[in-house]
């Protein structure tokens, strides 16, 4: 079976280090002390799951999993910054080898065959209170071979 668990923990880890800001989720991420994160930061939003059990002439499983990143900033431009980098971290290949640059560190015998953006919302400001979200939708497509 494919559990959800392992693989939020995994792009919320693989979205902190390749853009090097702090990721939360479900909720702004906050310092060891509990203080809220200094602004540019990502919130991770685990949207839909759907889990194609293994048919008998098959022991392999499929997951298809919807991910919601909210790029939290001071500015558009601080915004969209944000929002290259982590477009970046899910979807950019190696040139020569064609893998993904950033690896999910998945729990054993969990593949993730295919990565997609399902929506690039852009920026949005919030009003009055000078911080604006760009919203961009993930579609992670992940097997469990026999």
């Amino acid at each position: 079976m494919i559990a959800r668990l392992p693989v939020t923990r995994a792009l919320a880890a693989l979205l902190a280090a390749a853009t090097g800001r702090p990721c939360g989720v479900g909720a702004l991420p906050r310092t060891d002390a509990g203080a809220p994160e200094a602004l540019p930061y990502c919130v991770l939003h685990p949207l839909p799951w759907d889990v194609q059990g293994a048919p008998f002439s098959d022991r392999s499983e499929d997951a298809s999993a919807l991910y919601q990143a909210v790029c939290v900033a001071e500015t558009t431009e601080q915004a969209e910054w944000l929002a290259d980098r982590v477009r970046a971290a899910v979807l950019e290949r190696d040139r020569v080898t064609g893998r993904w640059l950033h690896q999910l560190d998945l729990q054993p015998g969990v593949t993730c065959r295919g990565r997609s953006i399902d929506i690039d919302a852009g920026t949005e400001q919030a009003p009055g209170d000078g911080i604006v979200d760009y919203m961009i939708r993930f579609r992670l497509d992940l097997t469990s071979p026999a």
